[in-house]
């Protein structure tokens, strides 16, 4: 064989060098995202609100949720994907982390029974069925107690008359059978009355509750109504089960926290020291630096180690969606989760759809957690774009958060210049009051043109605050432009039917317009932060 040319070796190690590049760029463009989606994580948990979509689901669609609520053992999320092919049925099936020899017997004895329960009559499949609500419901017992305790702490600490009605249900359906099945079964079938009243008035929480409990019965039931459907017997008799890898990696390098704060604020260290007095002020916040950002062998908060690692995972979604992204997938697929879906698992969801991809999910909770991994697609331009798309919106987050942590409030006269967001402000203030009655209602704040939210929970002797407010360009009073402030997230001990009044900044033109109001308590106000 003849030696390289030296023209040949100089072209081979000029790529050999283009490519380490670009595996490099690669690698920073990743931990910046991991950085940036744990500064994000710490300063703006909660994105928005948690709401579920994909009001027809289709039979198979509903099998797959069954599926992933029975699959879900204890703390892990189980992501579900169910492939009708034309004599019979593949199954994938995706966890955020390592599957257990259990797991792997319990997915073995469910395809059992589903195959014999399809082939059997009713009266046949009798024994097999009992032996697979026994299986069910004791792998997911540990779920099951951990949601039937929040059920009953309701019960036990609120005196309304939801929790009133449910507990004589309870009481009058219940009897001696105090299985974890039948108290499933009971809280299906109250669930199932409640949401056919169209005005019924019960908090989303305590309702939420209920209907955790009850999906054990109400998933068992649907599986066996499907597995016994003439219609569908022949998919259940021949299943395919695939079980995703795990991704898991141990110690993924980030930036500091300082790093990417200074990397919206440059080397400031007054407006640095402004947002970290901001934050501190915020337990939940620091709760969540501390959680994030400690290091584990010296026990020690470190803002500034650009040297520190992290343990980061794929979410179970987005295992599936980035199997249907490899095969260029791009008919409807339905994935089915245990749990709604985060914010940086919709976001990634979206840009597929933006690409083609038709993916539906039920269900999104909004919160934004620091470990998630960027699914590894085969499609190089793919995963660089998606990359971006993410960082494109963490930086808009911490943009803006940094933005309202670094300006400051008027100071109010009220408070002697001691509120957490007072500053000195020339500008004309004028007072109105706010009555709040027991009722949140959008004409509370109509005038002032601005969006709103909230609700006052009278299951539980607290006030569970949740207030936005919106953005308009123009108002009826005439003013072009003004700006206001979105209230914290505020939880706070008071009496199940309170009075209470509000305190609220609002900027039209060059005045402060301030409306306020105090709780019948002493020192009881709801700050809101800008």
């Amino acid at each position: 064989m003849s030696p390289m040319s030296p023209e040949k070796l100089n072209e081979l190690n000029e790529r050999k060098k283009k490519r380490e590049k670009k595996c490099e760029e690669e690698k920073d463009r990743e931990k910046e995202l991991y950085s940036k989606e744990c500064v994000a994580h710490c300063i703006n948990f909660v994105v928005g609100e948690a709401r579920d979509e994909v009001a027809d689901l289709k039979i198979h669609d509903k099998f797959s949720c069954y599926l992933a609520t029975i699959l879900a053992r204890d703390k892990e999320v189980i992501a579900v994907w169910l492939n009708i092919l034309k004599d019979n049925s593949e199954i994938y099936l995706s966890k955020n982390f390592d599957w257990l020899n259990e797991d792997v017997k319990y997915i073995d004895d469910i395809t059992k029974y589903l195959e014999v329960i399809s082939k059997n009559t009713p009266m046949k499949s009798a024994d097999t069925e009992k032996a697979f609500i026994g299986d069910v419901m004791t792998y997911c017992n540990t779920k099951f107690e951990n949601r039937w305790d929040k059920l009953k702490n309701d019960i036990e600490n609120g005196d309304n008359e939801h929790v009133k009605s449910l507990k004589d249900y309870i009481s009058a359906n219940l009897g001696d059978s105090e299985t974890s099945f039948y108290i499933s079964r009971v809280c299906y079938d109250y669930y199932k009355q409640i949401k056919a009243k169209v005005n019924s008035n019960i908090s989303p929480k305590f309702l939420g509750h209920i209907k955790k409990v009850g999906s054990y019965y109400g998933s068992i039931k649907g599986i066996i109504a499907c597995a016994t459907n003439i219609q569908y017997k022949p998919l259940f008799s021949n299943i395919k089960v695939n079980r995703g890898r795990p991704v898991i990696i141990d110690e993924q390098p980030i930036y500091s926290w300082e790093n990417i704060i200074k990397r919206f604020i440059g080397e400031d260290e007054d407006k640095y020291n402004c947002f970290m007095a901001r934050c501190s002020k915020k337990p939940k916040v620091m709760e969540r630096i501390r959680k994030v950002y400690t290091d584990n062998a010296t026990k020690q908060l470190q803002l500034n180690n650009d040297n520190a690692e992290k343990c980061i995972y794929l979410h179970a979604e987005m295992n599936i969606l980035a199997l249907i992204i490899d095969n260029n997938i791009k008919n409807r697929v339905f994935i089915a989760v245990s749990k709604r879906c985060c914010f940086l698992c919709e976001l990634y969801i979206n840009f597929a759809i933006e690409q083609g991809y038709n993916i539906v999910i039920y269900g999104k909770h909004e919160k934004l957690y620091d470990r998630w991994i960027l699914p590894h697609v085969k499609n190089s331009d793919f995963k660089y774009k998606s990359l971006m798309y993410i960082l494109e919106n963490l930086d808009q987050i911490i943009k803006k958060k940094i933005e309202r942590y670094t300006r400051s409030l008027p100071a109010d006269s009220d408070s002697g210049g001691n509120s957490p967001d007072s500053y000195d402000d020339e500008n004309k203030q004028c007072m109105t009051d706010l009555d709040f009655g027991t009722t949140w209602t959008a004409w509370i704040l109509k005038d002032f043109g601005l969006g709103y939210k909230g609700k006052l929970g009278r299951e539980t002797p607290f006030l569970d605050l949740d207030l936005g407010l919106g953005y308009k360009d123009k108002l009826e009073r005439g003013a072009s432009s003004w700006t206001c402030f979105s209230v914290l997230d505020y939880e706070r001990e008071c009496q199940p039917e309170p009075r209470f009044w509000l305190r609220l900044y609002i900027k039209i033109r060059d005045a402060w317009i301030l409306a306020w109001g105090c709780f019948p308590r002493p020192g009881f106000w709801l700050v809101f932060e800008l």
